[in-house]
């Protein structure tokens, strides 16, 4: 508390470790803040416009009202960061994970979609909603899935045109883990009927075992390019890849879809990015999993996913959460940012259950060198850390990182240099 006063009355907290000046800004006061993501707004005027702050809130504690807020603007608030208060949106979705934006073209004009649901007791039935954030006040939110088949939750949401009618339906993965009863997890995708979100979308699943994070993308392979989704299966401990061999890259038969398992060996995986990790002009897997003793990971993707041997790398490990228990882990979701083009990027890295966030630099730019050193950004002094979201919000050509503080229900504002 006496450092936080500090930092907040007199003066701004600067420290360099491998070229990478960290600035504290300051932090902002919310109830258990847990999920941050920045939304892009390629129309914003004013380069502190650039980015919407997108915030999910959520209780253990059974019927606790739960939240989905957003800042607009949130580059005009770098200043000021004490003095961000986000805008809620909807306090109707039960557990609210990876809230983001929808990309413009989807609906044209600006939504967030909201997944939600989790294990935690009268807080599984979960589903995806949307709000409409271009008018004042929001609208929503639209509730776009169909819970017919069971009580299913939500964590991410990506956007691609999978049946080729030219408009793009909401990709995504859900579970179901009761204490009693079966469980399940699968891929699936909904169909946008041309734009309307007055009604539960049409469900078509693709597979069983995907259950949490993934990414979509296109992928080299010696019979050219291959649309793809990259799971990271978190309840089934497995890394896989999932694949169409539609000529036209149309995922609407489920016997055109094949996988593989690229790992089954690292426990539960928590996270899965793409990105250029040393700058050799390929594209790698960012890997994260979760447990008792967590590791970032780093796959070579071979020439042929479909068949190739994916190389694996151990850029850091030893996470390890404050307290042991049901759920408990370390760490959480990782991603690259680059704060020069000429250097390999950096890993930014959520702690998860261990309350830290860190980022990882690499010791040199050789491609061939997977060596990095780590700096602790912060240790918040409680036991969970969120889902951490980096850009630069207010077009001063750094980099702004939000670490959302779970458990002392603060999020801590950064600014990244070389």
């Amino acid at each position: 508390m006496e450092f936080r006063i500090l930092v907040y009355l007199c003066s701004l907290l600067i420290y360099c470790v491998n070229c990478v000046k960290i600035t504290s800004l300051g932090s902002f006061k919310i109830s258990d803040p847990a999920f941050v993501t920045l939304y892009e707004n390629p129309n914003g005027k004013d380069p502190k416009d650039k980015y919407d702050f997108v915030i999910s809130t959520f209780s253990a504690i059974p019927f606790a009202t739960d939240t989905v807020g957003i800042v607009k603007g949130i580059g005009h608030f770098m200043d000021n960061v004490p003095g961000i208060k986000p805008e809620t949106l909807t306090t109707q979705a039960t557990w609210p994970n990876e809230a983001a934006g929808v990309p413009d073209d989807v609906f044209g004009k600006r939504m967030v979609i909201v997944p939600y649901g989790f294990i935690l007791p009268f807080k599984t039935n979960g589903g995806l909603k949307l709000i409409d954030v271009s008018t004042e006040p929001p609208s929503g939110p639209y509730t776009i899935t169909d819970d017919s088949t069971g009580q299913w939750f939500y964590h991410r949401t990506r956007w691609h045109d999978m049946d080729g009618d030219g408009d793009l339906d909401a990709v995504t993965c859900h579970a179901r883990e009761p204490i009693f009863g079966s469980k399940a997890s699968e891929l699936l995708w909904l169909e946008n009927p041309n734009g309307d979100v007055t009604f539960a979308w049409k469900t078509h699943v693709l597979s069983e075992g995907p259950d949490i994070f993934f990414e979509y993308t296109t992928l080299n392979t010696t019979d050219g390019p291959v649309e793809c989704i990259v799971t990271a299966q978190f309840f089934t401990k497995a890394l896989g890849i999932y694949w169409t061999t539609n000529s036209k890259g149309l995922w609407t038969n489920t016997s055109e879809v094949k996988s593989r398992i690229i790992d089954a060996t690292i426990g539960a995986v928590f996270e899965v990015k793409l990105d250029d990790v040393n700058n050799d002009g390929r594209m790698d897997l960012l890997v994260t999993n979760n447990g008792n003793n967590g590791s970032v990971f780093v796959y070579e993707i071979p020439d042929d996913f479909r068949t190739g041997q994916f190389k694996r790398h151990v850029i850091s490990t030893g996470y390890v959460p404050i307290s042991t228990g049901n759920g408990k882990g370390a760490p959480g979701s990782s991603f690259t940012a680059r704060i020069s083009n000429n250097t390999k990027p950096i890993i930014i890295v959520s702690g998860d259950d261990n309350g830290g966030a860190y980022i990882l630099t690499a010791n040199s730019e050789n491609k061939n060198d997977w060596t990095y050193t780590q700096t602790t950004v912060v240790t918040t002094g409680g036991e969970t850390v969120g889902q951490l979201a980096c850009a630069d919000v207010d077009g001063d050509g750094m980099l702004e990182l939000f670490v959302p503080s779970y458990s002392t229900s603060v999020t801590d504002v950064y600014r990244l240099e070389m």
